[in-house]
C-alpha cells in the first residue's frame, strides 16, 4: 500500500542529511496542554527517533582547559575494566547486510532501534522487530507489533528491554496512529513478554519517551508518566492529569530518575528526582527557572542537559545522587560541539558518554588550513569540578571521530571512512587517551562503499564483540539508483575457514 506523503517535518530530507544533522520528528502527539504551557518535550514519534542516532546539538567546549590537580583522586574514580577484547585480526569487511523491505513510491517509515546481544543483532522494521544471527545475518526470529516503533531505549536488563509503538499502521488516509502502546521484549529469546497501554477517562494515553530501570519499564508523555513491571507488565503507577507536576521523561539503569515539569504557563520549572522502588522521590533537585528544555544525559552519574528558551544546549548539570545537590555545571558552546542530546531525540544522547566520573563530548567537525576533509576531537570534563581535564583524542586524518559508548573505563569511537581512508572502530584508553584500532575496513575492501553509505545523521552505530553494526533509522525508497538498498549491515573479521 502506498501512503500519502508524511506530514510536514516527518518526511525524508530532499538531500542526504549533513553529518549528524537533527532528524525529522515523527508525527506529533495530541497536545492537551495550552500552547507554550510546558517545557517543550518536543519528541514525537520515533525515537525520532532517538532517532537517535544522532540528532541534536553540537556539544560545545566549555570550562577551563586544565588537567586534574590530583592524579590519585582521579585514579580512584575510574570505572572497572571493559568487556571488549581487541581481535587478533583487526582487518574487517562486510559480514552481511539486511536488505531494505520493499516500499511503494512515497512511502516513508520511521524505524528506530537496534540492539546487540551475545548471539543476535536486533533491528526494527515495518510494524515489527526482527532478530538476526550476529555471524551469518540469518533471520532467527520476528515479533509482529502491528504498529511502528516510536520510542526505544538502549538499556537492557538481562536481555530484556522496553519499546513504545503506534496503535496500528497508517491507514489509507495516510494518518499516523498515536504512540500509545508499551511492550517488553526478551531479545535473547525473541519473545514479546507483554504489551499494554494506559487508559484514563476512557482514552489511551500518548507517550513520547521510554526508559528501563529498577526492574521497570517507565514511559512519559504530556500528561505525565507511567511505569510497568518489566517481567510481568503490572502497572506500578500512571499519569495523574491536573497535578501541579508531571513526569516528562525518565532515565534508567539501576534506578529510575524522573525529569518533571511543575507550575503553570509563564511560571514553570523543571526538577530532577531519584525515585524509590515505589516511585516516590528520594530527593528533588530544582533546575534553574529560565530553561526552555531539559534532558537526562546519564542517570548514574546523574547528568542533565539544559537548553535555553531558544532550544539551544547551554549547560550540563552534574547532580549528587546521595544528597540531591549540584556538584558542578559545565557550560557548552553549541557552535563547537557535535549534534547530540537533541530535543527531537527520544532516547539516549548519542555522541557523548559518561564514565570515570567524567563527561565525554564529541566536538563539531571543522576544516583546518592545510588539511583535506574535516577534523574533530573527543574531550572530557570532570563531573566533580566542571572543569576540562585536558584530555583530547584527535580524529586525525581526513574524517571525524564519533564517540559510541563507554566500555568500562575506556571509550569506543567510530572514525568515518572515506574513499582514501579506512572506516575504523578505535578504543580510547580512559587514563592516557591513547587510541588503539579494534576494527578497520580498508577503502579498497569491497564492503567499504557499503560502510560509507551508513553515514552519521540518520544511522545508528553499535559495536559489540568485534563487530560493527550499522542501521538506518528510516525506511523509504532510495534517493537514486546509486544508493545501496540496505536497511542494516554488519562488519568484522572474516570467519575462520
Amino acid at each position: 500500500m502506498s501512503q500519502p506523503p508524511p506530514p510536514p517535518g516527518f518526511g525524508p530530507p530532499v538531500t542526504p542529511p549533513p553529518f549528524l544533522a537533527a532528524p525529522p520528528p515523527g508525527p506529533p502527539a495530541p497536545d492537551r496542554r495550552p500552547a507554550h504551557s510546558r517545557l517543550r518535550w518536543i519528541v514525537a514519534a520515533a525515537v525520532a527517533l532517538a532517532l537517535l542516532v544522532g540528532g541534536g546539538v553540537w556539544l560545545g567546549l566549555g570550562g577551563d582547559d586544565e588537567a586534574p590537580a590530583d592524579d590519585k583522586q582521579q585514579e580512584a574514580r575510574f570505572d572497572g575494566p571493559g568487556t571488549e577484547k581487541k581481535p587478533a585480526d583487526t582487518k574487517a569487511g562486510l559480514l552481511f547486510e539486511v536488505p531494505d523491505p520493499p516500499v511503494g513510491k512515497g512511502d516513508f517509515f520511521v524505524a528506530p532501534g537496534s540492539w546487540v546481544t551475545e548471539d543476535t543483532y536486533v533491528k526494527t522494521g515495518i510494524g515489527k522487530v526482527v532478530g538476526f544471527d550476529v555471524k551469518s545475518g540469518r533471520q532467527v526470529w520476528e515479533i509482529a507489533l502491528g504498529g511502528q516503533v516510536c520510542g526505544y531505549t538502549q538499556q537492557l536488563d538481562e536481555g530484556r528491554t522496553g519499546i513504545l509503538f503506534q496503535d496500528g499502521m497508517p491507514g489509507e488516509d495516510g494518518k499516523y496512529k498515536p504512540c500509545t502502546e508499551v511492550a517488553a521484549l526478551d531479545l535473547n529469546a525473541g519473545m514479546l513478554l507483554w504489551r499494554d497501554s494506559v487508559k484514563i477517562s476512557g482514552g489511551k494515553q500518548v507517550f513520547h519517551q521510554i526508559a528501563v530501570g529498577a526492574g521497570k519499564v517507565a514511559v512519559a508523555g504530556d500528561d505525565g508518566g507511567a511505569a510497568f513491571d518489566l517481567a510481568t507488565g503490572k502497572l506500578r503507577w500512571q499519569p495523574q492529569p491536573g497535578k501541579p507536576c508531571y513526569d516528562m521523561a525518565y532515565g534508567g539503569g539501576e534506578d529510575l530518575v524522573a525529569l518533571q515539569v511543575c507550575g503553570q504557563e509563564g511560571d514553570q520549572r523543571a526538577q530532577v528526582q531519584l525515585l524509590s522502588d515505589g516511585g516516590r522521590p528520594r530527593f528533588t533537585y530544582k533546575m534553574p527557572p529560565d530553561l526552555g528544555f531539559a534532558k537526562i544525559a546519564s542517570s548514574d552519574p546523574l547528568v542533565v542537559a539544559a537548553f535555553s528558551d531558544k532550544m539551544k544546549l547551554t549547560d550540563f548539570f552534574s547532580i549528587d545522587r546521595r544528597k540531591g545537590t549540584l556538584r558542578s555545571k559545565i557550560a557548552v558552546d553549541p557552535g563547537r560541539t557535535m549534534k547530540t542530546c537533541t530535543i527531537e531525540a527520544q532516547s539516549e544522547c548519542p555522541a557523548l558518554a559518561v564514565g570515570n566520573d567524567r563527561l565525554y563530548l564529541t566536538t563539531a567537525p571543522r576544516s583546518e588550513s592545510g588539511k583535506v576533509g574535516a577534523v574533530n576531537e573527543i574531550v572530557s570534563y570532570d563531573l566533580a569540578t566542571g572543569k576540562a581535564t585536558g584530555q583530547r583524542a584527535d580524529s586525525g586524518g581526513k574524517t571525524p571521530l564519533l564517540l559510541l559508548r563507554m566500555d568500562g573505563r575506556d571509550l569506543l569511537a567510530y572514525r568515518m571512512g572515506s574513499t582514501s581512508t579506512p572506516g575504523q572502530v578505535v578504543r580510547i584508553d580512559g587514563r592516557t587517551f591513547k587510541q588503539s584500532v579494534y576494527l578497520s575496513v580498508s577503502p579498497d575492501d569491497e564492503g567499504a562503499s557499503v560502510l560509507r553509505h551508513f553515514s552519521p545523521g540518520t544511522v545508528e552505530f553499535r559495536y559489540a564483540n568485534g563487530r560493527l553494526f550499522t542501521a538506518e533509522l528510516y525506511i523509504r525508497p532510495p534517493y537514486s539508483k546509486f544508493e545501496p538498498p540496505y536497511l542494516a549491515a554488519a562488519f568484522g573479521a572474516a570467519p575462520a575457514g
